[in-house]
């Protein structure tokens, strides 16, 4: 069974949310509190011409974890994107000592929590987009 999931700091803590467009993957999580961000603009060449089955490591623009709207710049120790059938993909990143890389982009220059790590895994179905976009919600 394919299982959408995000673990912060070896906690599920839920999706309430994935957003897909043109521009980026969100995820949020079940309180709210924390959005995972992905620019996928440049890389939907790379994204398309996956072949079924194939499984890529595709190094995006930007990956961005906002906590109450406050974000960081974040790089995985891990991501790839699974192309399952002609229009059903799996985007998964993960994280790894994330506090030896991540740049805060706010003045107190840290979160509320110690980020150590983060672990994402979302489901995408062209079939579902509309508007030149997918929006899943939980």
């Amino acid at each position: 069974m394919n299982k959408n999931i995000m673990i912060l700091n070896d906690k599920n803590i839920g999706i309430s949310k994935i957003e897909l467009d043109r521009s980026d993957l969100r995820i949020i999580d079940k309180s709210g509190i924390y959005c995972f961000r992905v620019c996928v603009y440049y890389n939907w060449k790379d994204i398309n011409e996956l072949k079924i089955g194939e499984k890529e490591q595709v190094d995006f623009n930007e990956y961005i974890l906002s906590e109450n709207n406050e974000s960081a710049l974040i790089w995985p120790t891990k991501g790839y994107v699974e192309k399952l059938t002609n229009d059903y993909l799996c985007f998964y990143f993960k994280f790894e000592n994330m506090s030896e890389t991540i740049t805060y982009m706010n003045k107190r220059n840290g979160f509320d929590i110690l980020l150590n790590s983060l672990e994402v895994k979302a489901f995408i179905d062209y079939k579902d987009a509309k508007k030149n976009s997918i929006v899943y919600e939980f």
